[in-house]
């Protein structure tokens, strides 16, 4: 139980994004020609993307909870503790795809018309399923660490519940970590067609901040500073 309730612990700060991988999105110069249309359906998108991923993590909890729970009482050893483990991830997944799924309803409520506000959702999006992954890599760890325990006859406790919770861990963190890769291309994706064009045009030099416009077929370029000291 003390093992569920620190995999509990670790999997209840995956949605927490460190405060340094964030942009200040506002410093970005408000002159870039954007859509308050397209950014609308720009961020209704994001949201939809979200929402698919949280029904997906949802269904995989599920599975974990009716399969393993069926499971748990019918098998012994270190098959006994695998699917033991497994229902505690299914319960934790399934509490946090749950929320995580109405919260991102309410806070796209309408959708972000603006273009600061899509650049912080769209990079605390990218940069948490990052840090999940992470959080994932670590859990494959932690799956190896347990197995040698298991296969270790002076390590203390049962070498049965150490293999069945290693293999667990396993199985839960290679999930999450291509669940979350994917995420991320799917995000990255999304942003690099819709917003980071925009971005692009963008040019930082000694002491002057400017945007670059292409004028029409030509290869010339005008570049009109914005901030300048």
């Amino acid at each position: 139980m003390r093992s569920l309730f620190l995999l509990g612990c670790l999997l209840a700060v995956a949605p927490i994004v460190p405060a340094w991988a964030q942009v200040p999105a506002d410093s970005l110069p408000r002159q870039l020609p954007a859509s308050s249309t397209g950014l609308t359906a720009f961020a209704a998108e994001r949201t939809r993307l979200d929402q698919r991923a949280l029904a997906v993590l949802g269904g995989w909890a599920v599975g974990n909870l009716v399969v393993s729970g069926i499971a748990t009482s019918q098998t012994e050893g270190s098959a006994h503790y695998f699917h033991q483990m497994n229902v505690g991830w299914g319960a934790v997944n399934l509490a946090l795809a749950g929320t995580g799924y109405l919260a991102a309803r309410r806070a796209n409520r309408p959708p972000a018309a603006d273009r600061a506000t899509n650049v912080r959702a769209q990079l605390r999006t990218e940069n948490l399923y990052l840090f999940n992954a992470g959080l994932d890599v670590a859990y494959l760890a932690t799956g190896f660490y347990l197995l040698e325990k298991g296969r270790n006859p002076t390590a203390s406790g049962s070498p049965e519940r150490w293999r069945g919770y290693g293999q667990s861990l396993l199985l839960q963190g290679g999930f999450l970590l291509l669940f979350d890769g994917l995420q991320f291309a799917a995000h990255h994706q999304h942003g690099a067609r819709a917003l980071y064009p925009l971005l692009s045009r963008i040019s930082i030099g000694p002491g002057a901040v400017a945007l670059t416009w292409p004028l029409g077929v030509s290869r010339h370029r005008t570049v009109t500073p914005v901030i300048s000291q």
